[in-house]
């Protein structure tokens, strides 16, 4: 699997972390709605790993584009009396986080790049 794939994947698992923890926030006042985490590192660390093929063996998994699959669970720790497991802050701090992750990965995706641009041209403009 080549350096270009590899990147790929973890910037599509980072933006999908990115949706499901928007559409947590979005419902941080919802009565009894429960946070979706995303376990993006196990995703990554099976796409690295290709000989494994996963399954969904649960409605709450999301087929990725190559047939792999990323789990969404559910937090079921109520943080507020209504039921509503979303915690705010904890939401924003990931998800801040999250936003570092994915421009790092992409700043990586464009150096990669642009040593294969200088490759092929020979270091010509």
């Amino acid at each position: 699997m080549s350096i270009t794939s590899i990147m790929q994947r973890a910037l599509t698992g980072a933006w999908l972390r990115h949706e499901v923890m928007a559409n947590n926030i979005a419902n941080s006042d919802t009565p009894g709605y429960k946070a979706a985490r995303v376990n993006f590192e196990d995703y990554l660390y099976d796409a690295l790993r290709p000989r494994i093929q996963l399954t969904v063996t649960n409605p709450m998994h999301v087929r990725g584009r190559h047939g792999d699959t990323i789990a969404v669970t559910l937090d079921t720790t109520s943080v507020t009396p209504d039921g509503n497991s979303v915690d705010i802050d904890k939401e924003m701090a990931e998800i801040s986080a999250n936003a570092y992750y994915y421009t790092a990965v992409s700043r990586q995706l464009t150096a990669e790049f642009s040593l294969l641009r200088r490759a092929i041209t020979e270091g010509r403009r």
